[in-house]
């Protein structure tokens, strides 16, 4: 038997006990080791994601180690690995699969983000995954950098679609985990200057210490003027983090004609966007869905690098018999990326 958590939006989280699964053809058993709790989950929990609807087992940022391979895996993948987690499973068939769109196979699934149980997360003593989504974790990464890896993909992601953002001037709307990680990513693909807004002061200064050339408070009402005043002009480029109506005309609002806006987090409903200006200054809207598995090894390059500063990104560790609390961590506002511990 094991144990492992299941989130009930807009209800709460609770453990339960059940049997350790056994790997199906094509499919590795991982005793998990380090699991993060993304946004995405404390908006489930909140009952204000859009897809996130039922009790769910969560688990999609993990690393752990290999127990035991199922039929046809023959690849590198061997018992007693360390590896990480790359959580969305494609067809790899697909019209999309096919142009290394894997983030939008047309039959997309996840890992960690399932709410008909035929893929339960991570957050749990065990859990199978696809080995062709099992990345090798070098000895030289520690197991917060690993665990951090899959998060830094979707940032490295939306600045790779965004285009060539060597010595572009670019704005981050929201410094929490995510918008942390976009200012690493952008400043990586070779942007000249990276300004951040937030609610919280806190937020904007650890952008700052990790690269950010500077930060304004979102609900300043000279917020264009102070924004620009620190680029030294329009933004070539908008990354936001937020993804609500006042972000996005905020992001509009910020750009130089055809500049481009990515929405990189989740809205949590429809909101309307300045289309007259969107359509005159020919700004380009983009949606940003994950990563592919580039964006992953690119991903996981930074982190053997050095490039993810993993003491201003996590703010506390909890074991898994302390889930509530951990979830209640990762939802306050001022907190960083709180983990899982599954040692016991």
């Amino acid at each position: 038997m094991m144990l492992r958590a299941v989130v009930e939006p807009g209800t709460g989280t609770r453990l339960h006990h059940t049997t350790v699964p056994t790997p199906g053809d094509g499919e590795v058993l991982v005793r998990s080791t380090l699991v993060g709790i993304c946004g995405s989950d404390t908006h489930a929990l909140a009952g204000h994601h859009p897809f996130l609807t039922g009790p769910y087992v969560p688990g999609h940022e993990a690393i752990g180690e290999v127990v035991s391979t199922g039929p046809g895996v023959d690849g590198p993948v061997r018992p007693g690995q360390r590896v990480l987690l790359k959580p969305n499973v494609a067809c790899g068939t697909c019209l999309n699969c096919r142009a290394d769109r894997t983030n939008a196979c047309e039959t997309l699934a996840w890992v960690g983000c399932d709410p008909s149980d035929a893929l339960p997360g991570a957050m749990a003593d065990y859990f199978v995954a696809p080995a062709r989504n099992l990345y090798a974790v070098p000895d030289g990464l520690s197991d917060e950098a690993a665990a951090l890896v899959e998060c830094l993909a979707t940032p490295v992601h939306a600045a790779r679609i965004a285009g060539d953002l060597s010595g572009a001037r670019v704005v981050v709307l929201g410094a929490g985990t995510i918008g942390l990680l976009c200012v690493l990513a952008a400043l990586h693909a070779g942007a000249a200057s990276v300004v951040v807004t937030d609610m919280e002061q806190s937020k904007v200064d650890r952008a700052r210490r990790v690269g950010a050339a500077g930060g304004v408070i979102a609900t300043s009402e000279r917020l264009p003027d102070e924004v620009r005043e620190l680029l030294g002009g329009p933004a070539d480029v908008v990354f936001d983090c937020v993804a609500n109506g006042r972000s996005l005309d905020q992001a509009v609002g910020l750009l130089r004609r055809a500049g481009t806006l990515l929405i990189v987090g989740v809205p949590p409903r429809p909101d309307p966007i300045n289309l007259p200006l969107v359509q005159d200054w020919e700004l380009r809207v983009q949606g940003c869905a994950a990563y592919t598995e580039a964006d992953i090894v690119t991903a996981l390059g930074i982190a053997v690098d050095g490039g993810l500063p993993v003491d201003e990104i996590v703010s506390g560790t909890y074991e898994l018999g302390h889930i509530a609390e951990a979830f209640a961590a990762a939802g306050a506002d001022t907190s960083g990326k709180v983990m899982i511990s599954m040692a016991r």
